[in-house]
């Protein structure tokens, strides 16, 4: 008996990989219509995340059986590798009727993923409106406010009433524009004036001047502002959305918060990458090179921390050979001092990048994470004694190895959340430096103090 299912199936997340086995035998046994009856019942972001399980002729298909009303929106939830796909494979007069129907910071978005040659032949043969927004986006570098706006605003004149606003609300929904949270009060040179809610705007008297409603406080974005501080503000202030402006106080387009979402997003999955040692990388990255070339760096600085390592335990080679339970717990004590740095590390990076950590608190931040590892070296401290002592009979033994992991963990914390505020006073990406650099000079100075004091208490 097939596998396929008569019934349409919503593709919630619990029923994804059944409804990639349906589509699949649909498409084999080649009932298409049950294809196109199915995906008709889906939302784009469901039918995106179907299409992400396919192997690539049946993600063409399926898109190519989706209604071209929500192609675009199908398109847009996609990954970029995907996208980049998808696109290459499409007429440009199909992609010209995709970026018509997308918002301007989503359409540009396409069209950057589109190779040179392509990219020139879609915006000759564009409609002139769509090609100077097109346009005007591009000019702006990607992670600035200018890259993330969409250019469809809903202004209305500050001469005008209520009633004149709500007719250009209607007209902007008429149009086909979405997410509608305010209306924008400029005067005859752009320059914003305030903003109206929309519900303020439907229960005010219609004959109302709209100076007498507007919101003269509201935040203000420059155009400029890296995506990061955009994504902070929006969070501080608890946003929806937010005018952006340029220089002249001129209003030039809105961010909304589906676009922080994005970025907030992007934003983590790149630290964690950058923490890791990949770099560029990215979890859909599929190009051999680009991952071998953002891993290999860190991994050869890596080598050269292992080999100090090596160098440090040369040093105390006579110690090693007349106290061998010295050795034992060499790799407790480097682990533990991994742990620590990493966790401080961590917080702070985080820290700096949200926002909730400010580099001016270095040293209250800094003694904090100390006294925390402080307790926590204590504690294990106590606890690997007791364990040596059990094992070896040894309270001497015990002792000398407690007080390497106490001052190891220390040592450790204070590298781990010191390093990130230097590396940012130095302009360097804590995010992307801390992580491999900490780990190297935990692992050598976390040795270096662990044989001193042993050897020391112990010969």
């Amino acid at each position: 008996m097939s596998a396929a299912m008569d019934a349409p199936i919503h593709a919630s997340a619990p029923n994804l990989e059944d409804l990639q086995t349906i589509i699949r035998d649909y498409l084999h046994e080649e009932r298409f219509e049950k294809v196109r009856t199915l995906l008709d019942t889906m939302h784009p972001a469901e039918i995106a995340a179907l299409m992400t399980g396919l192997g690539s002729t049946e993600r063409h298909y399926v898109f190519d059986m989706t209604s071209e009303e929500v192609q675009h929106d199908v398109l847009i939830e996609l990954e970029e590798p995907d996208q980049e796909r998808l696109l290459d494979r499409l007429e440009d007069e199909r992609i010209i009727e995709i970026l018509h129907n997308l918002e301007s910071d989503d359409a540009t978005d396409v069209v950057a993923l589109l190779d040179e040659p392509t990219r020139e032949r879609v915006l000759q043969a564009s409609e002139q409106k769509d090609r100077e927004e097109l346009e005007e986006l591009l000019a702006y570098e990607e992670d600035t406010a200018g890259g993330l706006m969409a250019l469809e605003v809903v202004t209305v004149f500050e001469n005008k009433t209520v009633h004149d606003g709500i007719e250009m609300v209607r007209t902007a929904k008429e149009h086909g524009h979405e997410d509608i949270h305010y209306i924008y009060v400029i005067d005859r040179n752009k320059t914003l004036k305030g903003r109206i809610a929309i519900i303020d705007l439907m229960l005010a008297p219609r004959s109302q001047s709209v100076l007498e409603i507007l919101d003269d406080e509201m935040i203000v974005i420059q155009r400029d502002t890296d995506q990061e501080e955009v994504a902070q503000i929006f969070s501080r202030y608890d946003l929806i959305a937010a005018p952006v402006v340029d220089e002249d106080y001129c209003l030039i387009g809105r961010i909304t918060i589906d676009d922080i979402v994005d970025v907030m997003a992007e934003e983590a999955e790149e630290d964690i990458a950058k923490m890791a040692g990949t770099g560029e990388e990215t979890v859909s990255e599929r190009n051999l090179l680009i991952t071998i070339r953002a891993r290999l760096p860190w991994l050869i600085l890596a080598l050269f921390g292992e080999m100090g390592g090596a160098f440090v335990l040369s040093q105390f080679e006579e110690s090693l050979t007349t106290l061998i339970v010295i050795a034992f717990f060499i790799p407790t004590i480097i682990a533990l001092a991994g742990n620590v740095g990493i966790q401080c590390s961590t917080i702070v990076v985080r820290g700096l990048a949200t926002g909730d950590i400010h580099s001016n608190r270095m040293f209250r931040r800094v003694g904090r994470e100390v006294v925390v590892a402080s307790v926590n070296g204590l504690i294990l401290s106590i606890l690997l004694m007791l364990v040596v002592y059990l094992w070896k009979g040894d309270w001497v033994i015990g002792i000398a190895i407690s007080l390497s992991l106490i001052s190891v963990v220390i040592v450790s914390a204070l590298v781990g959340s010191l390093t990130p505020f230097l590396l940012k006073k130095m302009n360097q990406d804590p995010a992307l430096a801390a992580g491999p650099f900490i780990t190297m000079t935990n692992d050598v100075v976390g040795l270096t103090i662990y044989l001193l004091i042993t050897s020391s208490m112990l010969s």
